[in-house]
């Protein structure tokens, strides 16, 4: 097999031609390596071009960035002429002159699914040869294509927008004579923002015209004007005068049915400095850079909900964090009133329990607490509000509520005082102190909502119950559920829940009637 990779664009600016052989070819940035490249963003063993059966296969490396053939993300390829190789901002071209390295193609007599249509056919001209210039004009002309495909490839190697917009500004000054240039952006506000700007000094102030800017977003076309000044279509736009610019492109980056912005350059002294040629090229990175955006914007939002989803998830439950995720319930800051239902589960005598362990057996028996209880709270659709200390408080009726809500809460409270009794069980076997657990539950009008400073939000409740749930979880024995008499009667009035004599209550004027429930 005689095969190489030939460079055709790298962030180094480096070129150069690397012969393949019958041994394996590694490629990274290891000075080692049969193929170096000298690129930030490509692995140290990036990955391996290897022959096999007559071909040459790539083979990924687990490398951070990827390897990608014609675009296209793969673990390993076989590789046939002429494959674009992308690692990190490298592109590689491959060369083979074996005559079947590009595959087989079958050509069959008849197909009945053969339904081509020929819409233009243009005769080549029978026994005529190119003139040298001529060729030399096609050969110009292919490599400003190839050149403008590595650009494309390169565009959507990567989803950081700054640095996307930045490559595409400047691979669209490296394939016209443009003297100027910028891409802006429409941000939340409907607002175009400017994200990359040069001119010949490099990054610079660029004064657009508002009318081309208006003509391009409204028609979603790209405009090619060879002379602003005195194109008809903007006469009078006084932004184009104050601009200075005989010769521009404007270009609309659009994937499928939305624009993210536009890309614009321009020449200041020369007329017809742009032609259509230049602009077909200028389409096609509008429409790369198009997908780029798209994927990068995709990617900043994905990453964005995962965020959001583990801060959500912390104190909802699963399917409450995707009724938020999908904006079917609102979360804003500052709250609403709700009525609602708090309860309080903290461990009994947990100062004195922890001073007889080490800290580290401490956090662990909390952990298992927490998960237990927390996970109890969840299936009976509450939601944790906080941890403090060793207490864990849970809210039932917000930011969703539920007719039944006081008895979801009951309901809870019985089946965590079972759940912690399995946990002293485990604790037990493993020869560990089993932990008791007090539980108070009130009911009430409560402001509900995301509060705390906006950078750091908590989803919680404030208001007369949670303070009276707090005080009945100190007030109950180990294994006791407390509840108030407004709890007592939305959960229905259990028939074997029994009253307690009226107690003074801190915080409250008159003694507060109080129910244990049955164990």
């Amino acid at each position: 097999m005689s095969a190489r990779l030939v460079t055709v664009n790298s962030t180094s600016g480096a070129n150069g031609s690397f012969p393949l052989g019958d041994s394996p070819a590694r490629i990274g940035r290891a000075v080692y390596s049969e193929v170096t490249l000298d690129d930030p963003e490509v692995s140290k063993e990036h990955a391996v071009v290897e022959p096999r059966e007559g071909a040459y296969w790539v083979v990924d490396q687990q490398s951070a960035n990827g390897v990608k053939v014609n675009g296209e993300r793969v673990r390993e390829r076989r590789l046939v002429t002429g494959d674009l190789l992308t690692l990190g901002g490298t592109v590689l071209r491959y060369e083979s002159s074996d005559k079947d390295a590009s595959g087989s193609v079958t050509i069959l007599p008849s197909s009945p699914l053969d339904r081509t249509h020929v819409l233009v056919s243009t005769p080549m001209g029978v026994g005529t040869l190119a003139t040298g210039q001529e060729l030399a004009a096609v050969r110009r002309q292919y490599e400003r294509v190839r050149t403008a495909f590595a650009a494309v490839a390169r565009l959507i190697d990567t989803t950081d927008i700054g640095v996307l917009c930045q490559r595409i500004l400047d691979s669209s000054c490296e394939l016209v004579p443009a003297q100027a240039g910028a891409v802006l952006l429409f941000d939340h506000e409907a607002k175009l923002v400017p994200w990359a700007s040069r001119n010949e000094r490099g990054p610079c102030d660029v004064l657009l015209s508002r009318t081309i800017v208006d003509e391009v977003v409204r028609t979603r076309a790209a405009i090619l004007a060879t002379d602003a000044l005195t194109d008809n279509r903007f006469k009078g736009s006084q932004s184009i005068i104050v601009s200075g610019l005989r010769s521009l492109m404007c270009v609309p980056l659009v994937h499928t049915d939305k624009i993210f912005g536009i890309l614009h350059v321009g020449h200041t002294r020369e007329t017809g400095a742009f032609t259509e040629d230049d602009l077909e090229l200028m389409v096609g990175i509008g429409a790369g850079a198009g997908v780029a955006l798209s994927n990068a914007f995709m990617a900043h939002r994905l990453a964005e909900e995962v965020r959001t989803r583990e801060s959500l998830g912390r104190f909802l439950s699963p399917v409450i964090v995707e009724q938020a995720l999908a904006r079917r319930i609102d979360l804003k800051r500052g709250g609403d009133e709700r009525e609602v239902t708090v309860m309080f589960a903290d461990i009994r005598g947990f100062t004195s329990l922890s001073e007889r362990q080490p800290a580290t057996h401490v956090v662990r028996m909390l952990n298992e607490f927490f998960d237990a209880m927390v996970d109890v709270v969840f299936r009976h659709g509450g939601v944790l509000d906080k941890f403090i200390g060793d207490a864990v408080m849970a809210v039932w009726g917000t930011p969703t509520t539920q007719p039944d809500d006081a008895e979801r809460a009951m309901r809870a409270a019985h089946e965590m005082q079972r759940a912690l009794g399995m946990l002293n069980e485990r604790r037990v076997l493993r020869k560990e102190e089993p932990i008791a657990m007090g539980i108070g539950v009130a009911s009430g009008l409560c402001v509900a909502g995301a509060m705390g400073a906006r950078r750091r939000l908590d989803y919680t409740v404030v208001g007369d119950a949670v303070n009276l749930a707090s005080r009945l979880s100190g007030m109950a024995e180990a294994g006791e559920i407390l509840l108030d008499d407004v709890t007592f009667t939305r959960a229905g009035a259990p028939k074997d829940a029994v009253p307690l004599p009226p107690s003074a209550v801190k915080g409250k004027a008159r003694p507060v009637v109080a129910y244990r429930a049955a164990r």
